[in-house]
């Protein structure tokens, strides 16, 4: 409680001043900022589905990406985020700021994404869906890996390049081959647990489910269940790094390994 205003009234017309109390910070444990496409359609409805109700709050800006999705347009990203990081909740307190977009993130690099985010907000814990998702599968254990990504093939080949540079065997890979996230977020979560399905026989650790615009949370469960290994998405992933950085670590349950532990 930081200030209380007295009831107070001039004459039976005029407006009466309430007494009310403000919180010091409203009523949650993990306050996440989320810098989302422009186009992203998929990454809110699953990342709320991720968190614990009640007990984490998460807050919303975007930054302007082209309609087609290349290593050229991912990079211009870079140049409008400082400034989408400064719009997003300026005046309220954030515990960590969540970039949202894996392939944006392997193309400008999660040091320049964490500088330009530091610039609007110095000393916040920041992730991103690359990041956390490897981050995720070293903590299952997991090295060997099936890739599925949504991606045209001059994104894959950055995709591939950058996981196996940071010590990850890529046993198995598909792609829906989709030009950009208007036609990637209308990609039913049936057609990804079927790809899923197909490529996580392959004997591996562990699926990997890249990209914030494919809609996993009503699949992974079933998906994991059904293959008897982890699978790890970027949205899963984000929001499991994003708990965990603003210091909630009790487990959610019903969406994968991952968020259990």
């Amino acid at each position: 409680m930081s200030s209380v205003a007295e009831s107070t009234a001039v004459g039976p017309s005029a407006w009466q001043t309430m007494q009310c109390e403000l919180l010091v910070r409203p009523n949650r444990r993990a306050a996440i900022g989320l810098i989302a496409l422009a186009n992203d359609s998929s990454i809110e409805p699953d990342i709320w589905r991720f968190l614990p109700a009640g007990e984490a709050a998460m807050y919303t800006n975007r930054v302007p990406m082209a309609n087609v999705v290349t290593v050229e347009t991912l990079q211009a990203m870079e140049a409008k985020l400082t400034e989408s990081v400064a719009g997003l909740m300026p005046d309220d307190e954030l515990d960590v700021i969540a970039y949202g977009c894996t392939s944006g993130t392997m193309a400008i690099g999660a040091d320049r994404i964490a500088a330009r985010i530091h610039e609007a907000k110095p000393g916040i814990a920041v992730t991103d869906p690359i990041s956390a998702s490897l981050k995720g599968l070293r903590h299952l254990g997991c090295k060997r890996i099936a890739l599925l990504t949504p991606y045209t093939d001059s994104v894959n080949d950055i995709v591939v390049g950058y996981i196996e540079a940071r010590g990850f065997d890529i046993a198995a890979k598909g792609s829906f081959k989709q030009p950009g996230d208007p036609q990637i977020c209308r990609i039913s979560p049936q057609a990804i647990y079927a790809a899923g399905q197909q490529l996580g026989s392959a004997g591996v650790d562990a699926l990997f489910i890249s990209c914030t615009g494919l809609r996993v949370a009503e699949i992974l469960q079933p998906l994991e269940d059904e293959l008897g290994e982890p699978v790890v998405a970027s949205n899963q992933a984000l929001a499991w790094d994003a708990l965990r950085l603003a210091g909630y670590g009790e487990p959610v349950t019903g969406y994968g390994r991952l968020l259990r532990i």
